[in-house]
């Protein structure tokens, strides 16, 4: 199997060749092969030439951008005041959304960029060097959470009990932009849109809240991405089991969840989430990211590893991972044990 069928099988709950290697990479391969941490993730052929040479070493089975994306370019594009510097994640120095008002004047907003299109470049060149044997993922974010990034999240905390409508008219604003943007990266050659949900987790909202307020825009934009062709794949931290989340995510249209953290040391049991979809939908793994992987040795994360890769032995629709994004700091050596361990795994 290549890359791009070994996925599929796996998304689909069908047998595999080996266990799909699929982490949260782009963070540190920015750092081990890019020109500079800013062009990997935001220039065309700097990004382009940084994966390619990542897939090169690493083998992974997807090839995955979009922290500058959705750190830079969209809220950029939405009226944010961000600055890109050198060597780490952009940063948004100023907010466009002081009140109800100011939110009809994002509606207007030209989501296309200079810096969207070089990004949206990038991604047609790895589609033309990849040659459809290895698919392209993108990092993504909801209405809600660009939202937050629009607004400030101490901000749109509070407005959820003092300003409802404020954060119901931004998303409603915000679902056609989204989805515009969606449209743009399936048409460049993304086949894989990893959903970031991290602002609508249960480590920050409840689920009533989750219910109220995000769902609704979640869903559609989820869905018609879906439609559109891609697949979508929405992540999150914190009890998204037991708090229910995850029965509001199967009510979408969606082709597999990947769980987060539940505190900054432990991360959900794949176990515990398998038993609740059941053979509705792929999982993926989610080795703490925050762990030995980061501040361990290559020991420890080659057994971290393992102990992951068994305890999902067997099961159908299991996709290797991390439950986040990687530090651009992790040791290179670290991510080659990881990698060695999901390479050379006996999925029989």
């Amino acid at each position: 199997m290549n890359a791009t069928e070994r996925m599929n099988a796996a998304i689909n709950l069908k047998p595999v060749d080996r266990v799909p290697n699929a982490p949260f990479y782009e963070a540190p391969i920015c750092k081990y092969f890019g020109s500079s941490f800013r062009a990997a993730l935001l220039e065309d052929q700097a990004m382009a030439d940084t994966h390619l040479a990542a897939l090169d070493e690493f083998k992974f089975d997807w090839v995955m951008v979009g922290m500058g994306l959705i750190g830079g370019i969209i809220p950029e594009a939405l009226d944010c005041s961000v600055s890109y510097p050198e060597d780490v994640f952009p940063v948004i120095r100023e907010t466009p959304i002081k009140s109800i008002k100011d939110v009809d004047r994002i509606a207007k907003s030209d989501m296309f960029t200079k810096r969207m299109d070089r990004f949206l470049k990038g991604v047609s060149i790895l589609k033309k060097e990849l040659k459809g044997e290895v698919p392209i993922a993108c990092e993504y974010i909801s209405p809600f959470t660009i939202a937050t990034r629009l607004r400030g999240t101490n901000e749109i905390m509070l407005d959820m009990y003092e300003a409802p409508e404020l954060v119901q008219y931004l998303q409603e604003v915000l679902i056609p932009l989204d989805i515009e943007v969606g449209k743009a990266l399936i048409g460049a050659g993304v086949e894989y849109i990893f959903y970031g949900a991290d602002m609508e987790c249960p480590l920050l909202l409840s689920p009533e809240h989750y219910r109220n307020f995000i769902d609704e825009p979640t869903r559609k934009v989820c869905n018609e991405l879906t439609r559109l062709g891609a697949k979508v794949l929405p992540h999150m931290c914190g009890s998204i089991v037991e708090k229910g989340i995850v029965d509001m995510l199967l009510e979408m249209d969606i082709h597999g969840i990947m769980p987060g953290n539940l505190t900054q040391e432990k991360v959900l049991d794949i176990r515990e989430l398998k038993e609740k979809v059941g053979e509705r939908i792929c999982i993926f793994d989610n080795i703490n990211p925050n762990g030995s992987l980061l501040i361990g040795t290559p020991e420890e994360v080659a057994a971290e590893t393992r102990a992951h890769l068994e305890k999902a032995h067997g099961m159908s629709g299991y996709i290797f991972s991390t439950s986040g994004t990687s530090s651009p700091n992790t040791p290179k050596e670290n991510y080659l044990a990881m990698n060695r361990e999901v390479l050379n795994f006996q999925c029989d």
